[in-house]
């Protein structure tokens, strides 16, 4: 059960960002009650517990400040705007915290921009991320450690979280209280919230770097569903279905967008992951099989070796960190 989240806010937060947000576990907590008999400790949280502005000049009062944290089950960090290179100096203490957070298994979500707090502590050093398109160049620039990955809405590696967008940001929110909390909860908030905002202009997705992607809404709403929940038995039938086409239309619909097949398209997903957990991870070759959504570990091993050029096992003794 998911008994606390910690939502950080500094100056220059984005009102958007922490207000949905709140509203959005203010929501799922009194779901919790109701289902499992325990409502969602929510601490809205500040570094040293004053109350901070948004970057529209929006008052935030903290409920406590990041010291008062004893123990929290799930991280939120929210975007930010404007200079980044002083609000970042300002703050450092972050930074201890999550890198201890992270060493403790707690799952950790940056809103878009909120990902400069993350590389900071260098906890995406070697791995990958992806962050608002507005700053994409410039994060890849600061960080040249991090693997950025402009085409991604979403990406997750070692309970790290990032997002380019705030639905995006809504769509790892939604996963992770399937998880943390119930998939009853998860569900509600997905067709309280979610819904709509998918619905919602996705223009911010249409332009990364130097770049121009598609802009088939319907068939970003299902990629950026894909990169949370790949690892899941999936079909066609069901992607079409959350697309709102017949299958035939959508398999055509999203080779012309993405110029891969929707197969191709989740095993990139699932390899990818793969290489992550074989450069972060102690798991065996079986057991990340298992986590990507392949039974058969010969047969990840196979894509696996298509993709890099050699088996899982030699990848990751050639590029194990540690």
């Amino acid at each position: 059960m998911l008994k606390h989240v910690t939502i950080y806010a500094c100056e220059n937060t984005l009102g958007l960002s922490i207000g949905l947000t709140h509203d959005v576990f203010a929501f799922a907590s009194t779901l919790q009650e109701r289902l499992l008999g325990e409502p969602i400790n929510i601490s809205l949280v500040t570094l040293d517990g004053k109350p901070t502005s948004t970057f529209s000049g929006l008052a935030v009062t903290p409920d406590c400040s990041l010291d008062d944290i004893q123990d929290t089950d799930l991280v939120i960090l929210h975007s930010v705007w404007g200079d980044m290179n002083d609000l970042l100096v300002q703050q450092r203490p972050l930074y201890p915290r999550l890198r201890e957070w992270h060493k403790q298994g707690k799952p950790i979500m940056a809103a878009a921009t909120g990902g400069y707090f993350l590389a900071e502590a260098g906890l995406l050093d070697d791995r990958i991320s992806t962050t608002h398109w507005h700053k994409q160049a410039h994060f890849a620039q600061a960080y040249p450690k991090i693997d950025v990955r402009p085409d991604r809405f979403i990406t997750a590696a070692g309970e790290i979280y990032c997002s380019a967008g705030m639905n995006a940001a809504l769509e790892i929110i939604v996963y992770l209280l399937s998880r943390l909390s119930s998939p009853e909860v998860g569900e509600a908030v997905e067709h309280a919230f979610l819904v709509d905002f998918r619905r919602s202009d996705l223009g911010e997705f249409t332009s990364m770097g130097h770049q121009t992607y598609h802009q088939d809404d319907k068939i970003l709403s299902v990629q950026q569903w894909l990169e949370i929940h790949f690892m899941k038995p999936i079909t066609i039938e069901e992607l079409a279905s959350k697309a709102n086409m017949s299958t035939r239309t959508f398999k055509r619909r999203f080779k012309d967008a993405t110029s891969e097949t929707p197969l191709a398209y989740i095993q990139q997903l699932r390899i990818e992951q793969g290489k992550e957990y074989l450069k972060h991870s102690d798991k065996s070759v079986e057991e990340i099989s298992w986590s990507v959504g392949y039974q058969d570990a010969g047969h990840f091993n196979r894509l696996f070796k298509r993709t890099y050029g050699m088996n899982a096992s030699a990848w990751r003794k050639n590029h194990r960190l540690y």
